[in-house]
């Protein structure tokens, strides 16, 4: 486990927000301009929560795995960017602050004419995908990448950073990624200006991610001035601020959680 030195902060007691005991446990896991070294959405998100609730926080950075044993351990009580399961709302509450687009990058030997999951899908064999093990994408891509991987078109790999590294070794001519991830990883991989970025699903709306709260931190008559707290910045300004340090006009537009 990588963490940070915790440490506690504190806001003027005029706030009206009725916090915990103890400080609020918060995790970060590193990925894309979500989070790295004290900066990224969820470091200005979780910033922000804590200076209007006037909490004391406590914040930690480990494996995204990791996080959720913590929580389910009772040894962390929040974090970011994850998305709901049902199974997962059965011991978390999920409060949305982004909505997330995945966009196709495609490798620059990929010929031009290939320009949609069809057209790959028809493409000669050699041409393959890679993608995050286990990880659904939407519901239009989810079909096409199954029968990619009857045809053996398919890689799967752990993480997102062997994505990057196997479009940048012409491993594979295609990944799915969004804004928040790959604007970092294109630099981070030398890939700047050489891959191309295309939306090729125009049917699935974008999948919303949430701060999770573990409710045997936050009972129902808690969460609820959370919810007040989170649902606020939604609304006044807050979240296009932030996220439109990380994404352009365009794309912000489509992140804010409605």
């Amino acid at each position: 486990m990588v963490s940070l030195a915790a440490w506690l902060q504190w806001q003027p007691a005029w706030s009206a927000m009725h916090c915990p005991d103890q400080p609020v446990r918060l995790a970060f896991y590193r990925i894309g301009q979500f989070y790295s070294d004290h900066s990224g959405l969820d470091w200005d998100v979780a910033e922000e929560l804590r200076r209007r609730s006037g909490c004391r926080f406590e914040y930690v950075l480990m494996p995204r795995a990791r996080i959720w044993k913590e929580l389910e351990a009772g040894r962390l009580d929040v974090t970011l960017s994850a998305i709901a399961t049902p199974e997962r709302e059965q011991i978390y509450w999920f409060l949305n602050y982004i909505q997330l687009k995945q966009y196709v990058l495609l490798s620059p030997r990929l010929p031009r004419q290939i320009d949609s999951m069809q057209g790959f899908l028809d493409a000669e064999p050699q041409w393959r995908w890679a993608i995050v093990r286990s990880y659904s994408t939407s519901r239009y891509y989810d079909p096409w990448i199954a029968r990619l991987s009857e045809r053996g078109r398919v890689v799967e790999v752990a993480e997102d950073d062997f994505l990057f590294r196997m479009l940048a070794q012409n491993r594979a001519a295609g990944i799915f990624s969004t804004p928040m991830v790959y604007r970092q990883k294109l630099k981070e991989f030398g890939l700047e200006g050489r891959v191309r970025v295309a939306d090729w699903d125009r049917l699935s709306e974008p999948s919303p991610r949430g701060i999770v709260f573990a409710k045997r931190t936050f009972p129902p008559q808690d969460i609820g001035q959370w919810r007040k707290l989170v649902d606020k910045m939604n609304h006044d300004g807050t979240m296009r601020r932030l996220i439109g340090r990380y994404m352009t006009p365009e794309e912000t537009a489509v992140a804010l959680w409605r």
